[in-house]
């Protein structure tokens, strides 16, 4: 079955920073790229054009402990990675640059810092350092995975709410 995201947004959304490239034909062959140099901690976009989704679903954020948004912008393809170079802040409603990203460099968040539990699990393709494998959400991996990273605080939360009932 072949899945695409037929944008209902204006293209480019966020021209200076994000350009959609298309790496292979069928479902999921689209990703974000800088457009240009992004230096770290710049805010390359908002989430001013989010609706709240209905769901959970391939193409939301979650952004409370119960609540999905859907970003109507380019930003949908902003591909995985376990050492990302942006951070979804769902408590500023922002995205920004963790480091210096090159242009042409793929943008990437780590869906983990916003997703619990994921509509679809699926095997992490990053090959990094931190690469933890399979991908399902945060309520699968241990908090100390997350550790040293960005962490929105729904996130933290439902961490801690999954530690200390596992204690009793």
């Amino acid at each position: 079955m072949t899945i695409e995201q037929t944008p209902h947004w204006k293209q480019p959304s966020h021209p200076a920073f994000i350009s959609v490239k298309t790496y292979k034909e069928g479902s999921f062959s689209q990703y974000a790229t800088a457009s240009n140099p992004i230096p770290k901690n710049t805010v390359i976009a908002d989430f001013s054009a989010a609706t709240p989704a209905t769901s959970k679903a391939y193409s939301s954020v979650q952004v409370s402990e119960t609540e999905h948004i859907e970003l109507n912008s380019d930003l949908l393809y902003s591909n995985h990675s376990c050492d990302p170079n942006v951070v979804f802040d769902t408590d500023k409603g922002e995205i920004r640059a963790v480091r210096d990203i090159k242009e042409g460099e793929p943008i990437t968040f780590n869906y983990l810092t916003t997703e619990w539990d994921m509509a679809q699990a699926f095997r992490c393709e990053c090959r990094t350092q931190k690469c933890l494998g399979e991908i399902q959400g945060a309520k699968y991996v241990p908090a100390k995975a997350l550790e040293n990273e960005f962490v929105n605080s729904h996130i933290k939360r439902l961490l801690e709410k999954r530690d200390a009932s596992s204690k009793n």
